[in-house]
């Protein structure tokens, strides 16, 4: 082998190793982080049982929305309907371009 082909390898088997050698690292990294963060106390703080409910309840909302969507299309459409969607429709445009009345 002439001494390019030489240097080229090593230059990619230094680059392999130097790759392999990051990703434990990172990953090592990662693994210590999850660690720490398993030792958090049992009992979850006043901000974190605020964040659950809150969850809980845009969740309970969702299903409300959900279950009223589903009721208004197994529902034969009415004029009532077509109304209620062209209003909600209304107010998406509205909010998306806001008028400057000067």
């Amino acid at each position: 082998m002439n001494m390019q082909a030489t240097q080229f390898l090593k230059i990619c088997g230094l680059s392999l190793s130097l790759t392999l050698i990051g990703q434990m690292g990172h990953s090592a990294a990662l693994k210590a982080t999850e660690t720490k963060v398993n030792l958090s106390p049992e009992r979850p703080s006043l901000m974190e049982k605020a964040l659950q409910q809150q969850r809980k309840d845009s969740k309970i909302l969702r299903d409300e929305n959900d279950l009223r969507v589903l009721t208004e299309i197994k529902v034969a459409p009415t004029q009532s309907f077509f109304a209620a969607q062209n209003q909600r429709f209304s107010r998406i445009v509205q909010a998306l371009f806001i008028q400057n009345n000067s």
